[in-house]
């Protein structure tokens, strides 16, 4: 990216504020240069204990709705659990065990779904051979989205997808016609993780 179009994508993202390229970065949780960010962001598996108020998850969703959709017709919908009771339920209820270790003390646990039938739809009738692929496809993008946000805001995630769906849907009042991707784990790290080795680009990119 070069010039206006890559300020565009970081003024999106909140990770950059027009001073200029060489803006120093700010510390974790008030705003980071955007390599910064999506260096930083890890998959978390062991929280230390935290509450997340409703405010701010709104500000992390507020953020993620910037993320692109077919035709903007954002289906990706949000249900967070950041009480109590409905985190001791989903641990209790909802996840494997390994996920509910894996998420322990986590301020909120997300459940992330989408409404079908409307990305990748041209009035009833897929557009291509994907149809709905297009609303997991948008979901996708959208939950990216939301971990850098979160990131962005001094939180750590882990998406999850091993779940009982039922029960998920159950405990959050996910309405039914609605299609479960994740669950989002989010929290402060009590661990520093790890980043596992990544492929080379020449193993992920042809070029024609």
């Amino acid at each position: 990216m070069e010039g206006a179009s890559a300020a565009a994508v970081l003024a999106a993202a909140g990770c950059w504020d027009g001073a200029g390229e060489n803006n120093k970065s700010k510390k974790e949780g008030d705003g980071m240069e955007f390599n910064e960010l999506i260096e930083v962001r890890r998959s978390v598996r062991r929280y230390a204990k935290s509450a997340m108020s409703k405010d701010e998850m709104e500000k992390i969703v507020a953020d993620a709705l910037n993320a692109p959709s077919w035709k903007n017709s954002e289906t990706t919908r949000y249900y967070a659990a950041i009480g109590d009771e409905a985190k001791a339920r989903m641990w209790k209820e909802a996840l494997p065990t390994f996920n509910a270790a894996n998420s322990a003390d986590a301020a909120a646990l997300v459940a992330v779904t989408f409404v079908p039938g409307e990305s990748g739809f041209m009035g009833s009738d897929p557009a291509d051979d994907l149809g709905d692929m297009w609303g997991a496809y948008d979901c996708g993008l959208a939950s990216s989205y939301f971990i850098l946000a979160a990131k962005n805001r001094g939180w750590d995630t882990l998406i999850m997808g091993i779940r009982d769906t039922a029960k998920v849907k159950a405990i959050l009042g996910i309405p039914a016609g609605e299609t479960l991707m994740s669950i989002i784990a989010v929290g402060k790290a009590a661990v520093k993780p790890i980043k596992p080795p990544r492929k080379p680009v020449a193993d992920v990119l042809k070029t024609a």
